[in-house]
């Protein structure tokens, strides 16, 4: 917010198993005072999640809670924000479904990808818990929804990674088909679907290493209410497995019955649970700390930022993640970071004829980072392989059309240059495509000065004579077969930029 004086926001979410509206007076000092929550119980999962496709009759129930929300939202005249996750993301016809909500109530749903829903996650609890809850060295943050499973793993309190995966609890009902099953059939389906995905966390996150776990979550909520607590806002690890334990024999009418919930949210828990007990049962935490931030909240404090951290604030956490990709590829982390320390160089001495922004900046950072990830699939073309792997990453923070950016930027990095007939180049919009071909163009040069692998270059700046660019280097060593490197494919710059491009050693007289 420009003015920085309290503003009305309504925030709606829609999710798997409802769509939730928030109306909130966000702070001169970006505090949030909740004025007014509101949920409807729409089932889009157990249409997506079964058929791949919203039914007629689910979408019309969503446009009458949507067409609701909008009489309250206008009776604060508030700004609106409104979101939608995996149950719309995953649909088929989620285009002319929310295509209709728009057309019928004026409001537009942004889709929002797996890495969004973490990063808006991680804003929500870091507002929302004390500094105490993130003490430790790895500490893992889980949500368990409806269509999905959230993780977020922070090292010292900054993401590290993320990931997002399909244990959410109505598509585990509806995948597995419960309802035909009996009670203990029902729980050996769950825990075997639960246990093969966790095979697949366990590659990715250091789950013996995690000393803390913050969990978010309507159903672990309701745990925190059934359990004492061992201080205020935590479970402890023996007595969460205990409840899990006791609750997992009740059936959905027993639930019902036992603990006064609606049939719904019946249906959710003993799924949810036995989730958030596996993952838990692979760290080392001795407690669950229970937030009660939601994605709500962080859109919210997201709004409230301008609709992005600052690129200060947001570097670190998304190269951290993008290392993360990189070593799932096994890459080569050191040749990885000098040329995105010297794209970086190249990008700040260019800065007054690219004209781009730390954002941009940060992209090619991304890039360079990982240009070179398609080696694990094969050394021949492997700046193709780089484009797919990348373009099927989810990095913390990045949205999907970033993601494409970043994609392309490696696939770039070397070999041909942008034709018409490279189809995932030519999908991106006009700008997008023109952020390409100027980060690219830095890329391959920051890419060739580093031709052995071996961090000679240790300092590059730029000059301009006579409509000429000069790239003056300074290295360790022998630097040769760099220059030569550079030399070759400072053809992308050049042609982007319509300047001839000279790189030289800073030892040759000019």
């Amino acid at each position: 917010m420009s003015s920085r004086e309290a503003q009305l926001v309504a925030v709606l979410d829609m999710g798997a198993s409802a769509i939730r509206l928030v109306v909130a007076e966000i702070g001169q000092t970006f505090s949030i005072r909740v004025i007014e929550e509101a949920s409807r119980a729409v089932l889009l999962g157990r249409d997506t999640f079964a058929s791949g496709t919203i039914h007629a009759q689910t979408a019309e129930a969503a446009i009458a809670a949507v067409e609701g929300f909008r009489h309250i939202i206008d009776g604060y005249a508030a700004t609106t924000r409104a979101v939608a996750t995996s149950a719309v993301r995953e649909a088929r016809n989620r285009d002319s479904f929310l295509d209709r909500v728009r057309r019928r109530t004026g409001i537009e749903f942004d889709v929002i990808n797996e890495a969004e829903e973490s990063r808006l996650a991680f804003l929500a609890v870091r507002h929302e818990i004390s500094e105490g809850a993130f003490i430790g060295d790895w500490t893992l943050l889980i949500e368990v929804g409806g269509g999905s499973t959230s993780l977020t793993l922070l090292h010292h309190g900054q993401p590290n990674r993320s990931g997002v995966y399909a244990l959410g609890a109505i598509r585990l009902r509806q995948q597995l088909e419960l309802w035909k099953h009996t009670h203990d059939l029902q729980l050996v389906l769950l825990k075997r679907q639960i246990a093969n995905v966790i095979e697949e966390i366990r590659l990715e996150f250091p789950l013996p290493s995690i000393s803390d776990v913050i969990a978010m979550g309507g159903d672990i909520r309701f745990v925190a209410g059934q359990v004492e607590a061992a201080e205020e806002g935590t479970i402890s690890r023996d007595a969460f497995l205990a409840f899990c334990d006791q609750i997992e024999k009740y059936d959905e009418d027993q639930l019902v019955d036992v603990f006064r919930l609606h049939a719904g949210e019946a249906e959710t828990l003993v799924p949810a649970l036995l989730v958030y007990r596996a993952l838990l049962a692979e760290t080392a935490a001795h407690r669950v700390v229970v937030s009660e931030a939601s994605l709500r909240t962080g859109v919210l404090l997201d709004f409230a930022a301008g609709g992005r951290l600052s690129a200060a604030d947001f570097e670190a956490q998304v190269l951290a993640s993008a290392e993360a990709v990189g070593q799932k590829y096994r890459f080569d982390a050191p040749h990885g970071r000098h040329v995105s320390y010297l794209a970086a160089l190249l990008f700040d001495a260019l800065a007054a004829e690219h004209g781009l922004a730390d954002r941009e900046r940060l992209l090619l950072q991304v890039a360079a980072l990982l240009h070179d990830v398609g080696v694990y699939v094969s050394l021949r073309g492997h700046h193709k392989h780089s484009h797919y792997i990348l373009a099927a990453s989810q990095i913390f923070g990045l949205s999907d059309e970033e993601i494409a950016v970043v994609a392309n930027v490696a696939r770039y990095h070397r070999r041909g240059l942008p034709q018409r007939s490279h189809l995932p180049y030519v999908a991106l919009d006009r700008q997008d495509r023109l952020v390409v071909d100027k980060l690219a163009g830095i890329l391959r040069i920051a890419n060739a000065l580093d031709a052995e692998h071996l961090q000679k270059v240790r300092d590059v700046r730029l000059a301009s004579r006579g409509g000429t660019w000069i790239i003056e280097y300074d290295s360790s060593g022998d630097a040769t077969m760099e220059q030569m490197a550079a030399a070759a494919r400072a053809d992308m710059l050049a042609g982007t930029f319509g300047r001839p491009v000279i790189v030289r050693s800073s030892g040759v007289p000019s």
